[in-house]
């Protein structure tokens, strides 16, 4: 019995909408294997930090977690290299699709990264677009100057074209930075307001989207636990990823919409910076994307070409795919599962 007992590991704050998605994934398991699988969850850093969370899993400190790359760069440059490709995630039902078929069948590098952790690879989503969270309104380019602001990845660069000062600390550390004038900006998503408490210390909210960060992954599962399992328990885990994914994405955009309605009552101004700011994110992305496939070189990525161009034919497939086929939960579930999910091979142990 303790054999199959997962332990899965979050640094996400108790309170973060992802949590409700995960125990009704973690449910369904138990359910479909009769109580043979049994989940243990630790939320909130309880039990190992963001930066902590791989080489917990690795070591066996836990089973399964949430992993993200930025935090520790060196050990998951691959990782690293695709969170530069957020800017361009206007689509996050899109990215989303993207990013799980890229990771588990379209990209070697990444899996051959988490093989590093003695992890695989399961599931993820593409955040909603990342806007700023600030202390006070700034809305023009020149209103950036000389500001902290959180930026990982390519935010990171564009915090520095701003003249702005990037500060590399996790979603819920910027809570505290904010609140001891260590940030000036926070980066995330408008539900961050309410998710994150941002809105406690951060008034002002620049709707202009950023895209939504790619590089994190929300469920994945030491080899030797996966091994453990017997080929029905692999499938009942397979089974209920599409439902995991689509939950936590349609969660975050009905969130969004949601917090920046209560929020906007409770003071928190939400507003479109001056067309200046727009146009100087616009023209950073023109300029940007020629120098992320060299970025990817500079981080150690072996192919990075190849893992740019997988992207930009993903993209192709899943927006002709939910062109024709439609974006309500019901359909993208099924899509997610018939595309991508149902191809895991749950038979065979991991060599």
């Amino acid at each position: 019995a303790e054999e199959k007992k997962i332990v899965y590991a979050s640094y996400l704050s108790p309170q973060h909408i992802t949590n409700p998605v995960l125990e009704a994934f973690f449910r369904a398991i138990e359910k479909d294997t009769d109580g043979s699988i049994k989940f243990e969850s630790h939320v909130g850093g309880s039990l190992l930090s963001g930066r902590d969370i791989p080489g917990g899993v690795r070591d066996g400190v836990a089973d399964a977690g949430y992993f993200v790359g930025s935090y520790i760069p060196s050990e998951m440059p691959v990782d690293n290299y695709i969170a530069q490709f957020s800017l361009w995630n206007s689509e996050p039902l899109v990215m989303t699709a993207v990013l799980n078929e890229l990771e588990l069948f379209d990209c070697p590098e990444c899996v051959d990264e988490y093989r590093k952790f003695n992890t695989k690879y399961l599931a993820s989503y593409a955040l909603t677009p990342y806007v700023y969270h600030c202390k006070e309104e700034l809305k023009t380019p020149a209103d950036f100057q000389g500001k902290r602001i959180r930026g990982v990845s390519s935010y990171g660069d564009l915090a520095k074209a701003l003249g702005a000062a990037p500060v590399n600390v996790s979603p819920d550390e910027a809570y505290e930075a904010l609140n001891a004038g260590i940030l000036d900006c926070a980066l995330h998503s408008v539900a961050a307001q309410k998710a994150r408490s941002y809105g406690e210390v951060a008034k002002y909210v620049i709707l202009d989207p950023l895209g939504g960060y790619l590089g994190a992954s929300t469920f994945n599962l030491r080899v030797e636990k996966w091994n453990s399992l017997t080929p029905d328990e692999r499938a009942a885990i397979t089974k209920h990823l599409p439902e995991l994914v689509a939950g936590a994405i349609f969660n975050y955009i009905a969130e969004d919409e949601e917090v920046q309605s209560v929020y906007t009552k409770s003071g928190t101004k939400f507003y479109h910076a001056d067309p200046s700011f727009a146009a100087f994110v616009e023209d950073f992305k023109a300029k940007y994307r020629p120098q992320v496939i060299k970025k990817g070189s500079e981080l150690g990525v072996r192919d990075p070409a190849a893992i740019s161009d997988a992207i930009d034919k993903l993209m192709v497939k899943w927006r002709k795919l939910l062109d024709e086929n439609g974006r309500d939960k019901e359909t993208y579930t099924r899509l997610l599962n018939d595309e991508i999910f149902s191809r895991i091979d749950t038979q065979n142990p991991i060599e």
